[in-house]
């Protein structure tokens, strides 16, 4: 059985693995909505990286809220994250199956932002948990 901190790690590559794929999907002009959902779902493994570097039990969800919630009770500062984190919610679920107008400038900005997430998350995990 895999240690939480192994599992914070595990989760880590998976949402560096899903930035790379935003950042690929950007230089490739890979529609949007795909590239979006990337940008959701690192931001979502990073929260529950935090989250099992702690012992913390998070349900299973995609709701960036809920995630955060649980987070900022841990790590404070993180809640300077939340109107932006809450603003990739759609891209996890409704994108998959609706239209919802997205541009080229909203997806860099997100990734920016999940960049910095990826900084914050890591500054706050123990160091074996970091790639």
């Amino acid at each position: 059985m895999k240690s939480t901190l192994e599992v914070a790690r595990g989760l880590i590559l998976k949402a560096d693995n899903d930035l790379k794929a935003v950042r690929i999907g950007i230089q490739h002009d890979v529609p949007l909505d795909t590239i979006a959902f990337h940008v959701q779902q690192s931001a979502e493994k990073m929260l529950k990286a935090l989250l099992v570097s702690r012992g913390v039990d998070y349900p299973l969800t995609h709701d960036l809220r809920v995630l955060l919630n649980l987070a900022v009770k841990e790590v404070p500062e993180l809640e300077s994250f939340r109107e932006r984190l809450i603003a990739f919610n759609p891209y996890a679920v409704e994108l998959r199956y609706d239209v919802i107008e997205l541009d080229r400038e909203e997806i860099v900005r997100a990734l920016s932002t999940v960049e910095e997430f990826r900084n914050a998350i890591l500054d706050n995990i123990p160091e074996e948990a970091r790639p």
